[in-house]
């Protein structure tokens, strides 16, 4: 009598894993596979330190290139509380003012080169994985949270690896540090739009907006079942547009 001999089947092969650089290559390009590799194991120092050192080395393009002065007075010009306090000074202290203020300008521009994006991205992470969790029900936790949202922002630090340049083919008068390069509304608005007029334009920014898919791809690899796509989609942007209307109507009250 013949026997038979059962034959188990092949285990399946491990998938390649992705490497830091794969990673940061991968989230432009094939952004949905790389998120799923981000989830499987977490990791987020290598962008972030390429983050950091292309926000400083903006930061130190700026700080070399600007008009600070012309900028510090069109920054008090905008506030109407500081504008009213230097209004009733001296010729001479007003300038003073003046300058103390540009060098303040410059030794907080290098500031936020280096702690700039850290506390950006934990803000944003703590944020986005809060409203995740409660209103689409993710199953996922903080370091998976802050990895997406680390890598979810490289398109950010692609808009300042091209605004380096273009400061430096810039005139220093036509700089303004705080919308380096013309990729949202605000850069058409001009000096004299109202505060909240430019916080709201600025903030519709492409490359921000890029961000804002990232994440919700990001998050909706961390658990398709609980945030498909289209769900991902919609509590991404409700939380951006929300947090964009909230600052908006703070300026427009205070400012």
């Amino acid at each position: 009598m013949a026997t038979t001999t059962a034959v188990s089947p092949a285990a399946p092969e491990p998938q390649p894993r992705m490497s830091a650089v794969s990673r940061i290559v991968g989230v432009f390009f094939s952004p949905g596979a790389t998120f799923k590799d981000i989830v499987q194991r977490p990791s987020w120092i290598v962008p972030m330190l390429l983050m950091i050192v292309i926000w400083f080395g903006l930061c130190a393009a700026l700080v070399k290139r600007a008009d600070w002065l012309d900028f510090t007075k069109q920054q008090i010009e905008k506030n109407k509380f500081a504008a009213a306090q230097i209004d009733n000074l001296p010729d001479a202290q007003k300038e003073r003012a003046y300058e103390q203020g540009a060098e303040r300008s410059k030794i907080t521009q290098y500031v936020r080169g280096v702690i700039g994006w850290p506390l950006l991205i934990l803000i944003a992470a703590a944020i986005n994985f809060g409203t995740f969790k409660l209103i689409g029900g993710v199953r996922t936790n903080f370091r998976t949270a802050f990895a997406i949202t680390v890598f979810a922002h490289l398109p950010m630090s692609l808009r300042e690896v091209l605004a380096i340049p273009v400061t430096f083919l810039k005139d220093p008068q036509s700089i303004d540090p705080q919308n380096f390069l013309a990729s949202n509304v605000g850069a058409f608005l001009g000096d004299n739009a109202p505060a909240w007029q430019l916080i709201l334009g600025g903030s519709l920014d492409i490359f921000a907006i890029w961000a804002v898919i990232l994440m919700a791809i990001g998050f909706s690899a961390a658990d398709p079942k609980k945030a498909p796509i289209g769900k991902a989609l919609g509590i991404a942007f409700g939380t951006t547009f929300s947090l964009i209307f909230f600052f908006t109507m703070l300026a427009w009250i205070f400012l």
